[in-house]
């Protein structure tokens, strides 16, 4: 069995990190996912957070925040589709504390169980993940 697979995070404006891994860790709905080479097919919804990769050469990259999105595993392959994503040296923490802010207003102002107090929820969530990461590196 091989010990590294290809990992593909991947933004409708970019592409993040496409390169050799040993392992990832992704925050999925239910919990952190852990991947090795030769993972069983997998497709699952994630939630805001940090991805942790180990690159093939042993260095870890663990500063890719994701707002959320899709994770397809293959044995050969991993795919990480993220409606936004970042590393934490490009997070602008002033604009991070504003997004909590009108993530936090948004939240206030919503009706609970409605679609936008969900989608404030996630929001909140992302905004804490950028300011915790940010402030962690």
């Amino acid at each position: 069995m091989a010990s590294q697979y290809t990992l593909d995070v991947v933004t409708p404006e970019r592409i993040m990190l496409s390169d050799q891994v040993v392992s990832t860790v992704a925050p999925g709905y239910e919990g952190q996912l852990g991947i090795l080479a030769g993972h069983a097919p997998l497709m699952t919804e994630l939630v805001p957070g940090e991805v942790r990769v180990t690159l093939a050469d042993g260095r870890t990259t663990s500063h890719i925040i994701i707002s959320g999105g899709f994770m397809e595993v293959t044995a050969e392959r991993t795919t990480i589709l993220a409606d936004f994503a970042e590393r934490i040296d490009e997070i602008d923490i002033t604009r991070a504390e504003a997004d909590l802010a009108v993530a936090r207003q948004m939240l206030a102002e919503a009706d609970a169980g409605s679609a936008q107090a969900a989608e404030a929820k996630q929001a909140l969530a992302h905004a804490e993940t950028r300011i915790r990461a940010s402030r962690n590196a």
